[in-house]
């Protein structure tokens, strides 16, 4: 039997969408993550301890939607001085 799945990982989506695999997992975790369990992403296994699949199509079509944050509106450390 082969494996045939559409589902990535996380390093295989982030490369796809050409972002950093740490990018992605932090936009996923965000508050207005345009991403959403059970649609762009799974978790294989039983707990959230499992790895995370992606399903290309809909993670690219959310990325692609979604609206970003205006960098005057980011807050950075250098504001603080």
């Amino acid at each position: 039997m082969t494996k045939s799945s559409t589902w990535l990982t996380s390093a295989e989506m982030a490369d796809r969408l050409g972002i950093h695999v740490q990018t992605l997992l932090k936009l996923r975790r965000n508050k207005r993550s345009p991403f959403r369990e059970g649609t762009d992403y799974r978790w294989a296994g039983i707990t959230t301890a499992g790895i995370l699949q992606w399903n290309p199509g809909p993670t690219e079509q959310a990325f692609s939607r979604f609206r970003r944050i205006p960098s005057g509106g980011f807050e950075t450390f250098a504001a603080a001085r």
